[in-house]
């Protein structure tokens, strides 16, 4: 029997996906948990065969919770569920190093297949994804995995040496990793890179900064 994490999203989803995990017996769903930081901690603590990350939640950015997870957790295999329909979304994903990728219009037919596919050690793509990108790459898909998660800690607001503590790393190295950023996403300053992020719906209501002037 396969051990499976659910991180789950809007609460219809999290009802769907784990009634058929219950449903499942060659599956049992080891935990579940709706943060990205209790994930983090309950994938150190046990082995799961498959991570499931659902992205349907408003109140948080998906590719943001992906890249923090892939980052402390590389060897976990993820499914992504409930992403864009765009080819070039998922290939983003799967560069990244996701294990498995489904869109939200994706059925029963291919959720139970792809979750025992990525619990096999295998990886899983909807066929109608499997095309080759053909749209130019978007600005912030330039960045690499830690450039992403320090992109999005700065389109909060948050300080350099806030993110070096969040992130364990050397403040020297969030300001390396800033400068960066800019030159790969051609911003001047974070206030750019903000604008950005409401453009191209980066953000969640919850992220986007009220207080303060960004660097």
């Amino acid at each position: 029997m396969k051990n499976v994490l659910l991180i789950y999203g809007h609460p219809l989803s999290h009802r769907a996906l784990k009634a058929l995990l219950d449903a499942e017996h060659a599956l049992h769903l080891g935990d579940e948990t709706g943060c990205a930081c209790e994930a983090i901690l309950k994938i150190r603590q046990q082995p799961f065969d498959a991570v499931i990350l659902d992205v349907s939640s408003a109140q948080s950015n998906g590719l943001e919770t992906f890249c923090d997870l892939r980052q402390a957790c590389p060897d976990a295999p993820i499914l992504i569920i409930n992403g864009s329909t765009q080819a070039d979304r998922m290939h983003h994903f799967m560069q990244l190093g996701c294990a498995g990728y489904l869109a939200y219009t994706a059925g029963r037919d291919h959720v139970l297949p792809a979750i025992q596919a990525i619990a096999r050690g295998q990886r899983y793509v909807i066929p109608s994804l499997q095309t080759q990108a053909t749209s130019k790459p978007m600005l912030h898909e330039r960045l690499s995995l830690r450039e992403l998660q320090v992109f999005f800690k700065l389109i909060k607001g948050q300080a350099v040496n806030a993110v070096a503590t969040e992130l364990n790393i050397a403040p020297g190295s969030v300001s390396v990793f800033r400068a960066k950023i800019l030159k790969k996403m051609n911003a001047p300053n974070n206030a750019a890179l903000i604008h950005y992020a409401m453009t191209h719906a980066l953000m969640t209501h919850a992220l986007i900064p009220v207080t303060g002037r960004p660097q």
